[in-house]
């Protein structure tokens, strides 16, 4: 069975490799108890834990939509590295008539991962994509809305060869992130102010490598009502949340390799790319770290 993210998974000639994090995250960190390396290997997908969100920088999953059998949730503290820098179940749970609207919201999809050889094996990888170290704080309408209809939206795909992606995402934090404490007597957890998506295949027209990125942020709007994305056929989830691989990188902390700029056709500035390709986006503007009502993120002209 395949333990962890494979860089070669779409194929030799497809190399697209894990994302590194930068100097100043690096003390953020977990390093697992046994002291090996900091990336968390499960089935069909790996991870690396930060200390000061207890959530993942980035969790990083070969999907096979064909071979999708898996079944079972299993939701489970990792014993590798220390529960200190987890957010257990306590943080998404409704705790003595208290409501938590936050769901346990997977960062790689559990339908994405749940393939095997056997039926066995789909089973444990299904199981093995609830580890709160998969796990980030998510709004129930925005879990239940936008990230699912995106999620669903690259699925149910026509653009891609044959239903299997290099798929990473993880959470952003910004400024003005919320925060829970369930009990006085532990410490807040820092609720995402959105989450991003980057995923890979081979083009089903050019036969090559194709990449696109998205951002969805769990902005006021998301967490007031459910069904504005999710079944409503006037929206196209993939387009509206599209990104440049730059503004993902700029927000994160994280750098992709060349191939995640290359072969997105999203880009930060103007090219030749995108004037012919007609692409008119936010994405194309500079982004400023102001804050301002839109969450933090400002684009200007």
């Amino acid at each position: 069975m395949q333990t962890g993210y494979k860089k070669d998974y779409l194929g030799e000639e497809f190399i697209f490799d894990l994302p590194t994090i930068t100097a100043e995250h690096q003390n953020n960190i977990v390093l697992p108890i046994n002291g090996n390396g900091p990336l968390l290997n499960y089935p069909n997908y790996s991870l690396i834990m930060n200390k000061k969100t207890r959530q993942a920088f980035y969790s990083a999953a070969n999907a096979d939509f064909k071979r999708n059998n898996g079944k079972g949730r299993s939701f489970r503290l990792d014993g590798r590295i220390e529960e200190k820098y987890q957010l257990d179940n306590v943080y998404y749970k409704d705790i003595e008539g208290i409501e938590n609207p936050y769901d346990r919201g997977h960062l790689t999809r559990r339908d994405a991962i749940s393939w095997g050889g056997t039926a066995r094996e789909a089973n444990k990888a299904s199981k093995d994509s609830c580890y709160f170290t998969n796990i980030s704080l998510q709004h129930k309408n925005f879990n239940q809305d936008e990230w699912g209809a995106l999620e669903n939206a690259i699925e149910h795909n026509s653009f891609d060869a044959d239903n299997r992606f290099n798929i990473m995402c993880g959470p952003i934090f910004t400024g003005l992130d919320r925060m829970i404490q369930p009990y006085s007597h532990i410490e807040a957890g820092i609720v995402p102010s959105a989450f991003w998506k980057l995923i890979t295949y081979i083009g089903k027209v050019s036969g090559k490598l194709e990449t696109n990125a998205f951002l969805a942020f769990q902005d006021d709007e998301s967490l007031k009502r459910i069904g504005q994305v999710k079944g409503n056929r006037e929206v196209n989830p993939f387009k509206i949340y599209q990104s440049s691989t730059t503004l993902i990188e700029q927000l994160t902390g994280l750098e992709f390799p060349d191939i995640a700029f290359d072969s997105n056709p999203m880009f930060f500035f103007e090219s030749e790319n995108t004037k012919t390709r007609n692409i008119t986006t936010p994405q194309l503007h500079l982004v400023s770290s102001g804050i301002g009502a839109d969450c933090g993120i400002c684009f200007k002209q």
